[in-house]
């Protein structure tokens, strides 16, 4: 895995609403919902898998749309236009 993928699954998690803080030396980033702090994870890479700190596992490198998918969820975001609506 090099900085590239991360910095794909980086823009990803952008586009689902979240702050990212991408640490390249240490190739791991820290997700947060912009709407409460507390809601932020920090994932890593696991050979080619992407993992959580409690090394909880978010799916393979190459499939960064589907992983930034299962980090948004677990942080309660989404795009925009779903962040908005009311059930």
């Amino acid at each position: 895995m090099d900085t590239n993928d991360l910095q794909v699954l980086a823009g990803y998690l952008e586009k689902r609403g979240l702050q990212v803080v991408v640490n390249e030396p240490g190739m791991r980033l820290l997700a947060t919902n912009l709407l409460n702090s507390r809601l932020s994870e920090e994932i890593t890479s696991a050979g080619d898998r992407y993992v959580t700190s409690f090394d909880y596992e978010i799916g393979e490198r190459g499939r960064e749309t589907e992983c930034a998918e299962r980090i948004a969820q677990m942080l309660a975001a989404g795009p925009a236009s779903v962040r908005g609506r009311s059930a």
